[in-house]
């Protein structure tokens, strides 16, 4: 079942076992990711998810971003894009993130993927 949160960088739509986040913002800040985190920690509570951001367009992530995540709660990341620039800052964000992560250019392989990470955790 899918419920959908409109943060104001963009709508998240949270599943059983992870979320999908359309950024829609030029950026995310630490500030900024507190603020998405806070939706997922009222959707998830202390079940494990999944974070998978969808990103149309190139979009600087601050190092900072990464420390709002709490990796026993939020066990992977998957970065979906068909853009050449996102997958390589995808590859630089990738060492920021302690837990499964991974690039993917459809929505539905990363959907899988999530599944999968969320089971072995």
């Amino acid at each position: 079942m899918k419920k959908t949160y409109n943060t104001p960088h963009g709508p998240m739509d949270c599943y059983e076992n992870y979320l999908i986040f359309h950024l829609s913002s030029d950026g995310i800040t630490g500030e900024a990711s507190k603020e998405i985190l806070s939706f997922a920690r009222d959707h998830y509570g202390n079940q494990k998810y999944v974070f998978i951001a969808s990103r149309k367009f190139p979009s600087p992530i601050s190092p900072d971003a990464y420390k709002a995540i709490n990796p026993n709660y939020m066990v992977g990341l998957a970065i979906v894009s068909e853009s050449d620039t996102v997958k390589e800052e995808a590859y630089n964000e990738q060492e920021l993130f302690n837990g499964a992560f991974s690039y993917f250019k459809t929505i539905a392989e990363a959907e899988d993927w999530a599944n999968t990470v969320v089971r072995k955790s």
